[in-house]
Parts: C-alpha cells; structure tokens; sequence
C-alpha cells in the first residue's frame, strides 16, 4: 500500500505508479484531509433542529413506559 499527503497547488496531479502496480486493480481516492470541524455549537444547533420532529409520532400513553423500556422489550423477547 502507498499512502501519500500532498498539498496541490494546481489542478493537475501525476502519479508515478510502481512497477509491482502495472496491470493491476488499484483504487485512487481522494479527500480533504482538512474539513472543519464541527463545533458543539453547530451540534446544538443541528440537534435543536431536529428537536420535536418526530412528536407526531409519539404515543403519550407510552411515556411512563419509556424508562423500563429495555426491560420490558427484553422480557418480552425471551420470555
């Protein structure tokens, strides 16, 4: 395997491939190695977002259930 880190400084790249490569299946992937990072701020914001859209789902019924629910899915599994 050959691993190389380059920053490119231009569109074009060449690639010298070793003599073991030729005729063989290799695979070239390519990714920024420098992504931002996700902040926690911009995972508050993300989970906020998402906060509430499944309520059209829920059963209010259920609530109370909610804290054994592994139990009482286990129980009822193997039982």
């Amino acid at each position: 395997m050959i691993r190389e880190v380059i920053r490119p400084q231009c569109n074009n790249f060449t690639i010298n491939i070793p003599n073991s490569y030729v005729n063989r299946e290799v695979e070239f992937i390519m990714f920024p190695l420098d992504e931002p990072e996700i902040t926690d701020e911009v995972k508050k914001q993300n989970i906020s977002v998402l906060g509430g859209s499944l309520h059209k789902y829920s059963d209010p019924s259920k609530i109370d259930l909610e804290d054994k629910a592994w139990e009482l899915h286990i129980e009822d599994k193997y039982t």
